[in-house]
């Protein structure tokens, strides 16, 4: 045992002296938010007021929208997008994770918009650049956030040039790739416009790779200061909300004021999102997901599965569904031929279309995955224990992933539910054949709040309410299943840097010791758990040891 503490130690001192450019802890996104600090509980005692204690933080975003739309840094935004658009440029939108999915999700949205006002000159024109290429919109590849050459290679590799204007979208200001990604369009002539949800000052002078961005003459931003997200840290929920808001906004600006020969004002934007969240808060809306996510929960409880499907809004429930495997830990979506991996929890399907045509209609572009030999990660820096685990994530492997029509008889289980989600009340009766054979089936729809939606040449809050439904449904989810302490996500892993600060300071702060003591239990813990083969995630059994005594 003692040898265990010297070998922790020795690697706690390590973090805590060579990884400092990870101690994210003073980043506004990361701070826990004092409206939800009971969050896990209530969920466990009252879900209908867990949905509402999540609701009244995403209300606090309808009043910060109106501010930013207002503010001078909005209509700069709208003029470099104006701009750039007019000189034959191309808009790249670069995020990763949470924020690389919004970005998927605007590029398909420009594109769905461009095709139905037949303005073929703007197809093409908004390019999203998730980090780690499309494949990661079903599978985080966690550790590709902490290498700023990736991000860079990613956009050369699209052909970014002078001229070219590249959003950077990161809830805390400093996600590595993505300041490669900015990096690189600020080498070879681009413009960059930053969207955070951290002040930039608060950064710079702690981290270098922040200063580099945000200091050089070409870089803007809009600062958009969410404060702490309803489950702490959990950037997938606030912080992308109103990131995903600014940018659609930015974008319908331009769009309709400069080609469609219709004139939007920024009031119509603003009650946009206001008009959303008051919708999904009409109790009877609360109840109808406190509801169905306690069906979730106990269907969970049994070892059961649900499948949703969905068409027009199967992009943001697959952004969700995804998002829950690193943020609670639960099994990640398994392709095809994989089949002793864990089967994931959820999954998504499209009843109308084959899978690859399922993916196209998702992206409203041919698939961009990464195809990459093993010579270029090295060239990039990455660790040779880092590129072992990097799995196939070609368009042939993202594929593998049966999001389409063919029937997976593994998911028809005696446990099993079938979900048509959208937000009106057609059901394709392409679903009803699907769902024959799943124990239950329900439909999820909400066409009380999509009547009460402003209209917009992007459908921003049609795809947004979805947004909020499946967050809310989610972390209710697993809040009723013990997975929120608080407003922690105390089950999750250590798959990057980020990860492990963030580990450790849910332990520091639940267990009210410092950060360093946190730090070397942390460490503790995952040699434990090697040795003896423990499985779990070492957060959750830190903290249990350290209440045990055991530590």
């Amino acid at each position: 045992m003692e040898a265990l503490k010297q070998k922790a130690r020795a690697m706690a001192q390590d973090f805590l002296i060579n990884e400092t450019q990870y101690r994210l802890g003073f980043l506004e996104a990361e701070q826990p938010n004092p409206k939800t600090r009971t969050l896990g509980q209530t969920f466990q005692s009252d879900p209908a007021r867990g949905v509402e204690m999540i609701l009244s933080v995403d209300r606090d975003l309808a009043k910060l929208f109106a501010t930013i739309l207002k503010g001078e840094a909005f209509a700069r935004f709208c003029r470099l997008v104006a701009q750039t658009l007019q000189r034959g440029n191309r808009i790249f939108l670069s995020g990763c994770g949470a924020t690389g999915r919004l970005c998927i999700r605007l590029e398909a949205s420009w594109e769905e918009a461009v095709a139905q006002r037949k303005l073929p000159q703007l197809s093409g024109r908004v390019l999203s650049v998730m980090t780690g290429g499309d494949y990661a919109i079903i599978r985080s590849l966690e550790s590709f956030e902490d290498y700023s050459a990736l991000g860079g290679e990613q956009v050369r590799r699209l052909g970014i040039r002078e001229g070219d204007l590249l959003i950077g979208v990161t809830a805390t200001a400093e996600t590595t790739s993505i300041l490669g990604t900015a990096m690189e369009a600020l080498r070879c002539g681009g413009n960059v416009m930053m969207v955070v949800c951290t002040d930039p000052e608060s950064v710079m002078p702690r981290l270098e790779r922040a200063k580099q961005v945000f200091s050089h003459p070409n870089t803007d931003y809009i600062y958009i200061p969410c404060g702490g997200m309803a489950v702490t840290g959990s950037t997938r929920m606030q912080s992308s909300t109103i990131e995903q808001s600014v940018i659609a906004a930015a974008l319908e600006m331009v769009l309709v004021n400069d080609y469609t020969g219709d004139t939007l004002k920024v009031e119509t934007l603003i009650r946009g999102l206001s008009t959303l969240v008051e919708a999904l808060s009409e109790p009877e809306t609360v109840k109808q997901m406190a509801d169905y996510l306690l069906l979730e929960k106990q269907l969970y409880d049994r070892g059961g599965y649900v499948t949703y499907f969905a068409h027009e809004y199967q992009l943001d429930i697959i952004t969700d569904t995804t998002e829950r495997s690193p943020t609670f830990s639960t099994p990640a979506f398994r392709p095809k031929g994989m089949e002793n991996a864990p089967m994931s929890w959820a999954f998504v399907k499209n009843p109308l279309l084959p899978t690859k045509e399922a993916w196209q209609n998702c992206f409203c572009r041919s698939m961009r995955c990464l195809s990459w030999e093993r010579e270029v990660y090295e060239g990039l820096g990455l660790r040779p224990d880092e590129i072992d685990k990097i799995p196939p994530i070609d368009n042939e492997a993202l594929c593998g992933f049966q999001i389409g029509m063919e029937r997976m008889p593994e998911r028809e289980l005696e446990q099993s539910l079938a979900v048509w989600v959208g937000m009106d009340e057609e059901i394709p009766a392409a679903f009803r054949e699907a769902a024959v054979g799943y124990a239950r089936q329900e439909v999820l729809v909400f066409p009380r709040v999509l009547e009460k939606l402003i209209p917009s040449a992007l459908h921003i809050w049609p795809h947004l309410a979805v947004k909020l439904i499946m967050n809310i449904i989610s972390t209710g989810t697993m809040a009723c299943m013990g997975r929120v302490q608080g407003n922690y996500m105390v089950y999750l892993s250590i798959s990057n840097k980020k990860l492990i600060d963030r580990s450790i300071r849910i332990i520091s702060d639940l267990c009210g010791i410092s950060y360093e003591d946190a730090c070397q239990a942390l460490f503790e813990t995952v040699l434990w758990m090697e040795q003896t083969g423990q499985t779990g995630y070492p957060a959750q059994k830190t903290m249990e040891r350290l209440r045990g005594g055991k530590a």
